[in-house]
This record gives C-alpha cells, structure tokens and sequence, in this order.
C-alpha cells in the first residue's frame, strides 16, 4: 500500500467525517494507525484535522468569497482540500504559503483532475494574500461566521447564557489536558492547581506519556468531571451507583474517594473498557451491563450515591471535540431531555432514604440541564436540592461550568438530596 503523507491522511479523515458520518477522534485515530508515519507527521496530520474541522465555518465562509464555483458543488474531496489549505494558510504560521499550495495543488490532481489542481491553486493563492472577509456581516451571523459556529448554535446562547461571544469565542481554544491524582503524593512532573485537591497539571506535554500514568498514578479527567464526582460526597464504603459510567473516569474517582462503586453502560465493549481503565488505576469496580433507561429492580433503593452523567448534545466540549457542533441541531436537546428523564426516573429509585443524586451532563443547554432539574424537583417531592459542597459555587445546589468563566469543560452539575 502506498504510504501516506501528513496532509494527505488529514484528508481522509476530513473526507470520512463529511462522507461517513464518522468521529473525529475514532477517524484520526483509525486512519493514523493505518498510515504508520513518523511521530512529527502524526502531530501535523493531528493539527490540521482538529484545525480545520474547529475553524470549519470562517474557513467555508473564505472559500465561498473567492471561489467561483458554489461550494455544495464541488466534491468533497476538493472541498476538504481547500479547507485543509485555508487552515494551514491562515493558522499555521510556520508552514510557508508557497508548500502548503503546492501540496495541496498535488492533492488535488491525485483526488480530482487538472482543472480541479488548477481551481486549488487559485482559490488558495487568493487566500494566501490574507484579508479577513468579515465586511457586510452583522448580528448573529457575523458571529456564526467569525467563531465558526452553526447559526442555531449562537441563536441558542444568544438567548440561554449571558455573554455569549466570550463563550463562542472560548470554544476556539486550545483545552488544558487536566489530570486527576491517583496516589497519596502528587508524582514527579505534575503540579497541583485550584480546583480541588485531586486536580493536577503535568508541566511537561501530553501526561499520557509520564511514568506516572503508566503506573495508575494519575488519569486524565478535566476538573469540570471531577467536581462531579466530588459534588457526590462520596464516604469510605459508600454503595456508590455510575448509572452511565463508560469509558469510566467518575467511577474510578469514586473508587479511589473510598466507595463500593457499581459501573453500568448499555455496551458489553464498554463494559470491557470500564474493568481495563479500572486495572489500570488498580480500584475495585463492579462492572455490570445495564440500560439505564429502563428500570432495574435489583437496584431499588440500594445505593447512597448516584450519579447520572447523562447522554446529552455534548456542546460543552466542543474544544476537544468540535466536529459535534456539525453534527447537531436544536432538535437534539429536546430529543435528549426526554431520554434524561427516563433515566432520573429509574435514578430517583435507586437511591436510598437519606442519599445523594447527582445529575451531570457535559453540555450548556437550558433544555438539558436547567430545564431537567426543574422538572425533577416537580416530580419527585421525595428529593429536595443539595449544596454541591465543591467547585466555584459550594453552596450553590447546581452550576454551568463553562470554559471562559471556570477554565473547564462546559459541564452542568445539580445535587439533590432523598428526604
């Protein structure tokens, strides 16, 4: 098989994404192992897809002001051609102009025809002369355009979260890789921050790589999902339930804080990965298949701690994963919030006379977050809200974490107490 270079790998991912429906991170992933390049070509290969797919709005916005022909018609080969080329132009400082149209010009003859090549290498040379293609837009879609953001995506915190182009704007960085203590000193390397006294940052690039996390002396979780598990109150010998726990990062915290954790997903190969991450990290976890949508009567009032860290639209990582903001729409919300209840439902019974419910969710929207918690308080007088006792806001029984405000991933956390 013919070995592939860094752009032209990026290509494939960028092309799987829009063709297959695929995930970023399991294309990139897939595609990387296929191509067995060098570790610097990895990383390129790795900056052009997150780039691209996360700048993808300005970017489109670019080639539809120079391009002669509309976008929807070119092929998406082409396409993601010119987007690659565009990032790499506008964001890739130390990439000269002149390489990056010549390989994408290259691309384009092996993907397409001459006359593709030669529709490349005018559109891209235009872009190379700068410019930001901003004059004439207003309102809401100049900020769907500038911070690359769908249109439903601004109009939506436009009217749910104050100061909504810091949080579009947020959403561009590059995220802190935050990892959570695992031993009783803090290992060689690593640093410990403000957010909890388990929250650490390792000083020297990507953790995964340290001694320390080959040890099961750390695990990588942003302090946003910690404070979730905190939020718990967790005891030593706590009967603790994760009823969506895979890949089960809140699970294990939960085991290291000194309870008897119960690990549930709906996939037997979730499953699998919760008891690899579990040996890993050497605690003990209770492994168990289930569906928490529907109800389970082994588990009826047979826990002091339960956390809900339900399925949601996931719009509060769209740093680390910004393909999703082109995946979703506004109809997903109110699809999920029905499936959120049915889970807090089966959740609300589980708990025990005088436990702990903790609902989470990595997202910021009104429907999933503050919108449930607002209907579970109504439905279920048998609970009362709880301070969180953690986090920016201890004494507050519920809080959007967002990255311009806390640093964190977007999470909403409530607590509610069983009377």
């Amino acid at each position: 098989m013919r070995a592939l270079g860094a752009r032209e790998a990026a290509l494939k991912v960028l092309r799987d994404i829009d063709a297959e429906g695929a995930y970023l991170n399991i294309a990139l992933e897939n595609t990387l192992s296929r191509a067995a390049m060098e570790p610097r070509d990895n990383a390129l290969c790795t900056a052009i897809v997150i780039g691209t797919v996360k700048n993808r709005g300005y970017i489109d916005h670019i080639i539809a002001s120079l391009s002669s022909i509309r976008i929807k018609k070119l092929s998406l080969w082409i396409l993601n051609i010119l987007r690659m080329g565009v990032f790499c132009l506008r964001y890739m400082e130390k990439i000269l102009p002149s390489a990056t149209v010549n390989e994408c010009v290259k691309l384009a003859r092996r993907y397409g025809n001459p006359a593709s090549a030669g529709y490349v290498n005018a559109v891209l040379r235009k872009a190379a002369e700068g410019g930001d293609f901003l004059d004439g837009l207003d309102g809401d879609q100049l900020l769907a355009i500038k911070y690359s953001a769908p249109l439903w995506l601004v109009e939506k915190w436009k009217r749910e979260q104050p100061d909504c182009e810091n949080l579009l704007s947020a959403m561009l960085d590059e995220p802190a890789t935050y990892c959570r203590l695992n031993a009783a000193e803090v290992p060689d390397g690593f640093e410990r921050t403000e957010y909890s006294p388990y929250t650490l940052l390792y000083k020297s690039g990507g953790p995964t790589h340290s001694r320390a996390y080959a040890d099961g002396l750390v695990a990588v979780q942003d302090p946003a999902s910690q404070l979730a598990v905190l939020a718990l109150d967790v005891r030593s010998g706590s009967k603790v339930l994760d009823l969506c726990a895979a890949p089960g990062g809140k699970s294990f915290f939960a085991a290291y804080l000194g309870g008897n954790v119960t690990a549930c997903d709906i996939y037997e190969q979730k499953i699998s990965l919760i008891e690899v991450g579990a040996k890993r990290l050497h605690v003990n976890i209770n492994a168990r298949l289930n569906d928490a949508a529907r109800f389970n009567p082994e588990f009826e009032g047979a826990f002091d701690r339960v956390l809900v860290d339900g399925p949601c639209s996931g719009l509060g990582i769209l740093r680390r994963k910004p393909d999703i903001k082109w995946k979703k729409d506004e109809t997903d919300s109110r699809e999920l919030a029905n499936l959120q209840q049915e889970i807090l439902n089966n959740a609300a019974a589980y708990v025990s006379p005088g436990g702990r419910l903790v609902y989470s969710t990595c997202t910021i929207s009104k429907a999933e977050n503050e919108g449930i918690t607002k209907w579970f308080l109504k439905t279920h007088p048998e609970f009362a809200s709880a301070a969180l006792g953690c986090g920016p806001e201890p004494d507050s029984s519920a809080i959007q974490l967002r990255p311009d405000k806390h640093g964190t991933d977007g999470f909403y956390i409530s607590a509610f107490c069983r009377i």
